[in-house]
């Protein structure tokens, strides 16, 4: 999530409208396949510097997924999500989402070549 140690809400939270977002975007199918990580209880605000971009790319040449730290209770809100607990983890793309201050949004999909 963009916010740090805040609840999903559809109400009014950044976290409430990216899962709104991904539900949206890949639907109940897609969706249900994705797992999703977060690098930011590693990593703080770093603010201009592309560690998720480093951590997505080094997912796809180890073949390794980071947990998300610190997760010990799934929020309501995010219903079947499939939060990364880390370890090995075969996977051909990543896709990067990065939410700033100013409402500056960007994606990066990075992917290996490995299974061709």
């Amino acid at each position: 999530s963009h916010e740090t140690s805040t609840h999903a809400s559809d109400a009014s939270s950044c976290a409430g409208n990216e899962v709104a977002a991904l539900r949206m975007a890949f639907g109940d199918e897609l969706l249900s396949k994705l797992l999703i990580l977060n690098t930011k209880g590693f990593t703080g605000h770093p603010m201009g510097v592309s560690f998720e971009d480093v951590a997505a790319v080094e997912v796809l040449m180890q073949q390794k997924v980071p947990p998300i730290v610190n997760h010990k209770e799934c929020d309501k809100y995010l219903g079947d999500l499939k939060l990364s607990k880390g370890g090995p983890y075969a996977c051909r793309y990543a896709l990067r989402f990065a939410a700033g201050f100013g409402s500056q949004v960007a994606f990066a999909l990075f992917a290996t070549a490995q299974f061709e």
